[in-house]
This record gives structure tokens, C-alpha cells and sequence, in this order.
């Protein structure tokens, strides 16, 4: 831990100062292990130099947050070259940037970014290369609730101005108004209330500072009632069981895929969420009755990994357009950039300036 983050860091309760007990330092006069004290008597470890600071209690939270750890210490299902094309051409257009350089440019211009629900530091990777802080010298925080945080210190940690704390996105321990970007990269639906979520984070953002998420979109009625009966069995599953479990639903999404079957839906069937046209059988269903992911550029695990990310998580909860642009106007969000796909919503916007 780095003795900088005592300049922001607080107790998530008060919001008042804490004060560090270190036991012992690593290179650079880091803190690798110590106590953190707040009011109260209510005290704080750090260890492997991350302040950990989770209070939830929500049981389903931390079962969303075991998900999530197993999921981003599966680095070979996710941290290839082929799923890292995947993400590079899917990450920088739905943010409104013409690419990643774009979008390192604007990281790299930015003062203090919070990565709210940051997992293995994965996506935040993409645009964070030696290069992204030459426009001046921005930190970076990455706030995770669970132990995917020592993931992300083992990818990130090298690079300079960076920060790892293991906390709960709805009990952020810094003051409030403390950071000029705040990016979420398909975390907030997976609290026990993305509104919330959304809330507790501009709190935490200055004036004029701008905000970047993304959230899932909600799908016809017949793939929301099959998601939610295959989460409510499969999430109550340890995840390495559950990985396993679904790994024959990963084989049908292949198995579909492979067939090359075409179908022409003549008509719109609106009650289904369904516009007329032709679909591969594949996408069809996936679109509409399951999600049965499959890429023919990705092995069968990384397929796999993807349908586990949907499937596994207690709390995945998906929005329409008008939720999501009325909660930016309740937090006085001007917005920059919203981009609209089957999968979700991707929102950049700026807070009122006061």
C-alpha cells in the first residue's frame, strides 16, 4: 500500500480519517502488512499491501463476490490473445472513443480515476500501458469486493500511481467528492441494487468529473425467465462446480453454432421481443430464449467463461434506457455518449459543476 492512498482513503462509515498502525514495509516504503483504525474501535487489515475494507453483510453480495473471485483467477479461460481481440474491438466504440489510443488518451489526461468493481485489473489493462500516463500523472485506484484485488495488484502493481483496495462499491471508504473520473466497467448490476450503486458512486465524484459504466440491458420475456432459472440453480453452486455444470450448456451453444442453421422470422413478434428478419438458429436463441454464448475464435473454456460470468453471479440485475437516463438526471448527470446494444447499455457523462 502505498502511503499516498492516506490521502483519500477514510472509514467507510464516518467518513472520517483513519489512522495506520504498519508492521511491515516492502520496497519503496510500502505498507505490506498493518492495520488501518478508525472511529469506534472499528479497525481495518492491510494485507498484502491492500487495505481491506468489506462490510457488507448481504449474503448473496458475497456469494456474488466469490463468483466473481474464482472467475478472475481463471486467467488462461480470459487473459488470452484471442479474448483479448474480443474486448480491444468491443471496449472503446460503446465508450464513444474511435479506439484505444483514444481512450488511453483520455484516461492518460485525467487527474485521480477510481475503477469501481475493477476484478483482475483486466479491462482497466487495456488502456493502462506504460504509455497511458504521459500526458501528465494520473492515479489510479481500483476498488474490488473481493480477493480478484490481488489479481489485479499482480497485473497493475508495477505500473506507478497505482492503488488496490478490497472494499464494497456501496461502502467506499474515500472522501466524498475525491475523484475527476469514475469508471465501472459491468459492475453495477451485480450489487443488490444497481440504482444504488450508481448513487454511491457520484457521490464520490467532483464537479464537472465524468463517469463511465456499463449495465446490462433487460431482454424479451422468455430469456429473462430462462437466465433467472438457470442463476437461481446454478448460483447456488460452489463455483468450480457450477463452472462444471454449465459446461454442457457451453457444448449445445456450440453444437448450434456449428450447425449453421438459418431461420426467417417473416413478422415482428413484439410480446417476444423479437423484430422480424433472418437469424442463425444460434443467435436467435441466444438472443432470446438462453444465453447459449458461443465464438468460434475462443476455445471451449473461454466460451465457457463467458456463459459462467452471466450465469454464476447471485445479483445480475438488467435496466431499459429510460431507468438509466432517469437516474443520471436524479445524480445531475449531463450525458456525453450513450450506446445502445442487445447486451447492455454503455453511458459516458458529466457531473453538474455546481
Amino acid at each position: 500500500m502505498r502511503e499516498a492512498l492516506l490521502e483519500v482513503l477514510v472509514d467507510p462509515i464516518s467518513k472520517t480519517p483513519l489512522d495506520v498502525e504498519a508492521r511491515e514495509y516492502g520496497a519503496g516504503h510500502h505498507i505490506v502488512e498493518g492495520i488501518l483504525r478508525g472511529p469506534g474501535g472499528r479497525t481495518y487489515v492491510i494485507r498484502n499491501g491492500i487495505p481491506r475494507l468489506v462490510l457488507t453483510v448481504d449474503h448473496d453480495q458475497r456469494r456474488t463476490g466469490d463468483s466473481f473471485r474464482f472467475k478472475w483467477q481463471q486467467r488462461s479461460t480470459y487473459d488470452t490473445p484471442h479474448m483479448h481481440r474480443v474486448v480491444q474491438d468491443w471496449l472503446a466504440p460503446r465508450y464513444g472513443f474511435r479506439n484505444l489510443e483514444e481512450m488511453r488518451g483520455f484516461f492518460g489526461s485525467r487527474r485521480l480515476i477510481l475503477d469501481a468493481g475493477c476484478g483482475s485489473g483486466f479491462s482497466s489493462s487495456f488502456w493502462m500501458d506504460p504509455a497511458w500516463r504521459t500526458e501528465g500523472a494520473p492515479q489510479w485506484f481500483g476498488a474490488e469486493l473481493s480477493e480478484a484485488i490481488d489479481v489485479a495488484q499482480e497485473r497493475l502493481g508495477h505500473i506507478a500511481g497505482t492503488h488496490f483496495i478490497q472494499t464494497d462499491i456501496l461502502q467506499l471508504p474515500f472522501r466524498l467528492n475525491t475523484f475527476d473520473t469514475i469508471y465501472s466497467e459491468g459492475v453495477l448490476h451485480h450489487t443488490p441494487s444497481t440504482e444504488l450503486a450508481l448513487k454511491s458512486l457520484i457521490c464520490h465524484l467532483e464537479p464537472g468529473g465524468q463517469v463511465l459504466f456499463y449495465v446490462y440491458r433487460k431482454k424479451g420475456p422468455i430469456r429473462e425467465f430462462a437466465d433467472d432459472h438457470v442463476r437461481a440453480i446454478l448460483s447456488e453452486f460452489e463455483p468450480q462446480d457450477a463452472w462444471a455444470r454449465l459446461r454442457p450448456l457451453t457444448a449445445l451453444a456450440r453444437a448450434l453454432s456449428n450447425s449453421g442453421a438459418e431461420v426467417e422470422v417473416p413478422e415482428d413478434i413484439p410480446y417476444l421481443g423479437i423484430k422480424a428478419g433472418r437469424y442463425e438458429v444460434q443467435r436467435l436463441l441466444y438472443w432470446h430464449f438462453a444465453k447459449l454464448y458461443w465464438n468460434d475464435n475462443l476455445s471451449f473454456e473461454e466460451n465457457n467463461h463467458v456463459n459462467f460470468d452471466w450465469y454464476h453471479p447471485r445479483y445480475a440485475h438488467r435496466h431499459t434506457e429510460a431507468e438509466i437516463r432517469r437516474w443520471c438526471e436524479e445524480c445531475c448527470l449531463s450525458i456525453i455518449h450513450f450506446d445502445e446494444q442487445e447486451s447492455g447499455f454503455t453511458v459516458r457523462a458529466e457531473a453538474a459543476r455546481g
